[in-house]
């Protein structure tokens, strides 16, 4: 029998992580919430499918995953009995999806036979994968124009477009010292930080690395070479860079070069959007909705949205006043009586006392059946 392609690898990969993926979302939500998952898309409603279902890992997991793609997969998963669609819950609901038993037993497969277990490891928060693609531009134009430096070779094509990242990396050389440090130290501190990586890793982030005397490889190319789909590539790729980052913040002292990629100026991103962070800072001041709504001349249910997302990316912001802890504890116990985190089935259920913005505070704040504002957070 003849060995498989690179496109039925990939399509299988591809199932297997998809399904693993939308297993919590299953009668929750509908299938094109794992595809902003997946994508990372950082609208209040996708951050809270993620930390309400545990998605983390797949978070940003494959950024540039084509709609037309996306729709080919879950044709695959409908046609081979994968999964199932279900009839919306009423009116002006949107239809969800239902596992298989095959579904389930093809999920199982895969997360032993790709060790999706093992790659999640470092994805235990949106935050994880957020700063990923900056770091590795900054890193990877710093080792190209190190590696030219050495070679006295300056008339390479920078193999990073963004101007940005460009000005990164010329601050971090524009010194004769500093580029001497660069050269003296970077090829070591590489070293000790992908050391400790599988080796497996460490050939794929080595691979993809320009300098010199080499030409990164394309996920494509080293698909072919490995005979792997180069989404699990990719997989493995992201969980070094997801390791390296945490080694450079936790112990910055063995990295004095490379720790600047991690730092405050390392791509870690804002937190909020900026919309949100200017709500954030009114509400620090002791306003009400209707007033910053007033202020900022936006709508309130906007400035609903945006506590939404403080309670997700915020934990130190106390919410007491919007949603009292005894009331925090009901809807949490009414989401796991109900079995489910649907807003109008939870808020049907309670009644009209209770608020929209109060359940969705309450699930933000609620993680692995856990919340935390016994601890004076909310």
């Amino acid at each position: 029998m003849s060995s498989p392609t690179i496109t039925e690898l990939e399509h299988d990969f591809m199932q297997s992580v998809t399904l693993n993926g939308l297993r919590p979302l299953a009668g929750e939500r509908t299938i094109q919430a794992l595809y902003y998952i997946l994508r990372g898309r950082k609208t209040n409603q996708t951050l809270q499918d993620v930390h309400l279902f545990a998605l983390y890992p797949y978070y940003r997991m494959i950024p540039r995953l084509l709609k037309e793609d996306w729709d080919k997969i879950v044709a695959a998963l409908l046609q081979q009995g994968l999964i199932r669609l279900l009839p919306a819950p009423g009116e002006g609901r949107k239809p969800s999806f239902g596992m298989t038993e095959a579904g389930e037993t093809y999920a199982a497969a895969g997360r032993e036979k790709y060790r999706l277990g093992f790659w999640f490891q470092p994805f235990a928060g949106t935050e994880a994968a957020e700063p990923l693609d900056l770091f590795w531009r900054r890193l990877h134009l710093l080792v190209q124009t190190v590696s030219h430096l050495l070679a006295n070779d300056l008339s390479f094509q920078p193999v990073v477009q963004d101007k940005q990242v460009q000005q990164w990396v010329k601050q971090r050389l524009a010194r004769p010292e500093q580029r001497e440090r660069w050269q003296e130290h970077l090829a070591d501190e590489l070293y000790r930080l992908l050391e400790p990586l599988p080796a497996s890793v460490q050939e794929v982030v080595i691979a993809r690395f320009s300098g010199a005397a080499q030409s990164g490889q394309t996920l494509t190319q080293l698909a072919l070479h490995r005979r792997e789909a180069p989404s699990y590539i990719q997989l493995q790729f992201r969980y070094g860079l997801a390791r390296a980052m945490e080694a450079l913040r936790s112990d910055s002292g063995r990295f004095p070069l490379l720790a600047e990629l991690a730092g405050p100026s390392g791509g870690r991103e804002r937190r909020l959007s900026e919309s949100a962070e200017q709500t954030y800072a009114l509400l620090r001041q002791g306003f009400s909705v209707e007033e910053i709504a007033r202020r900022r001349r936006i709508k309130p249910s906007t400035v609903e949205d945006h506590l939404a997302e403080i309670a997700l990316r915020c934990p130190e912001w106390d919410c007491s006043r919007f949603l009292p802890p005894a009331l925090a504890e009901r809807i949490v116990q009414a989401c796991e009586q109900l079995g489910t985190s649907r807003l109008r089935v939870v808020k049907d259920h309670l009644g009209p006392d209770v608020s929209y913005l109060q359940i969705r505070l309450a699930l933000a704040r609620r993680k692995g059946g856990k919340t935390t504002w016994q601890t004076g957070i909310c």
